[in-house]
């Protein structure tokens, strides 16, 4: 089953992209296309009934990203800046693997995180060595 993004139920959802000249029709659609390369429209982990949640969550995480990164706001942890000769350092990632680290990053990703642990059997893995595989 093809889910298609609903506009109209995004905007309630996450009021924060509720502006249609801030955020075009097009550009959530465009961005709900690169979630689906995250999260399958038929992935069997998430009941059917939490699938379109799940898509609008990972859109609200990438257009948050997109936000900070335009405006200027690192994405990742300052630990301590510098303003002469210019010095920034960052927070090495608190989290076991890269992909956990990015969801992290967000309100969104942290919440799509929760529901994906909630909906997967046995816990929800991604990324990390092999010998921590359960």
């Amino acid at each position: 089953m093809v889910i298609e993004l609903d506009i109209a139920s995004f905007r309630i959802n996450f009021p924060a992209y509720s502006s249609g000249t801030d955020y075009p029709d097009m550009r959530l659609n465009s961005q709900y296309a690169v979630g689906k390369c995250y999260i399958a429209d038929n992935d069997c982990t998430l009941p059917e009934e939490c699938r379109e949640y799940a898509l609008q969550l990972m859109l609200a995480h990438l257009l948050n990203i997109q936000d900070s990164i335009a405006s200027g706001r690192p994405t990742a942890i300052v630990t301590s800046a510098t303003e002469g000769s210019v010095s920034v350092s960052l927070a090495e990632p608190p989290n076991s693997d890269t992909w956990t680290y990015w969801f992290s990053s967000t309100p969104y990703g942290l919440q799509l995180t929760a529901m994906l642990d909630a909906a997967s059997a046995g816990g929800f893995y991604v990324g990390g060595s092999e010998e921590r595989r359960g």
